[in-house]
């Protein structure tokens, strides 16, 4: 039980940290609000990850690919009827994937 409500909490704090990085036309997001969503979902390389609830966010990683330790991928997070595309850039932990541990270092 107490691992679901840290969890929740997480992932609200996450999305609280997306939702103050305010939407734009393009809507911006900060690394650091993105590595947050990273751990919060448990993303773990190209997959459609969701948070539990009513308040749910997705994201969905393509394209994941790491060279010399540094990686991409396209991030799309869709929350309610509002979304956005971007292109992540990460420094890699050692797994050749984008996850929890991974130093994001730019979101287009």
């Amino acid at each position: 039980m107490k691992l679901v409500q840290l969890s929740v909490i997480s992932i609200g704090a996450a999305t609280l940290a997306l939702a103050l990085s305010a939407p734009t036309a393009a809507q911006q997001i900060p690394a650091r609000g993105l590595a947050s969503l990273v751990c919060a979902l448990g993303i773990h390389g190209n997959g459609t990850y969701a948070s539990p609830g009513a308040g749910q966010i997705s994201v969905t990683v393509s394209g994941d690919t790491v060279s010399n330790g540094v990686g991409s991928a396209t991030v799309a997070i869709q929350h309610g009827a509002s979304g956005s595309t971007h292109q992540v850039t990460y420094r890699d932990n050692g797994d050749g994937l984008l996850d929890c541990g991974d130093t994001i270092t730019s979101v287009q």
